[in-house]
């Protein structure tokens, strides 16, 4: 005889709340952590999974294991249920708007803003606006005048740098940002202080 002390009461999913349903904001306690996401518990039972895609609206991978602690509290929306595969999936980042949707309203081309870089490369620098949204500044787009052979030697990670919109792509999810755009192309004037065939002095570098 095999017997069962569980089934004396309901299925958790069987009795699932009306409240708890797509789309609805709840609350949930972290009970487990993997490296593709975490497991929040809605009530005894009933489990839901953010996925690390789910975490952040931007486009850096994020670390489940240091985004979530064991125990703490979490609130989220849920993005998709199924009740007979007893299946539930959440979402952090759609608590807030989706901050690409208004890209073209908040970072207009052309126009100039402050960030930080936050990550270099050999061809260029990244640079974060905010959370979620950030974009490329490629290496040529650094200075006018100074030969630059490696972006580690103009900037640092962690250091603030202004910064031009020179194109969006929404789709991609990617700014194209330029620093020397900051200031006017030096070269415009070169041609009217050094007219040729005229006589100046120099040091040699």
């Amino acid at each position: 005889i095999s017997l069962g002390y569980k089934q004396l009461t309901p299925h958790p999913w069987d009795t699932l709340p009306e409240e708890i349903k797509g789309g609805a904001r709840v609350k949930g306690t972290v009970v487990n952590i993997e490296d593709y996401g975490a497991f929040l518990e809605l009530l005894p039972g009933i489990e839901g999974l953010v996925h690390v895609s789910e975490i952040s609206w931007a486009s850096t991978p994020v670390n489940a294991k240091e985004f979530f602690k064991m125990g703490e509290e979490s609130e989220a929306v849920v993005v998709t249920l199924s009740k007979e595969e007893r299946k539930m999936s959440l979402s952090i980042k759609q608590l807030t708007p989706d901050p690409w949707d208004t890209i073209e309203e908040k970072y207009p081309i052309d126009t100039r803003h402050k960030g930080i870089v936050k990550n270099i490369t050999p061809y260029g620098v990244f640079v974060e606006l905010e959370t979620g949204i950030g974009g490329m500044i490629h290496i040529s787009d650094l200075s006018w005048i100074k030969p630059v052979n490696h972006p580690n030697e103009y900037t640092k990670v962690g250091n603030g740098i202004e910064i031009v919109i020179l194109s969006i792509d929404k789709d991609s999810r990617k700014l194209s940002l330029g620093h020397k755009q900051i200031e006017e192309d030096p070269w415009n004037t070169f041609e009217t202080v050094f007219p040729i065939g005229s006589v100046h002095q120099g040091t040699v570098i």
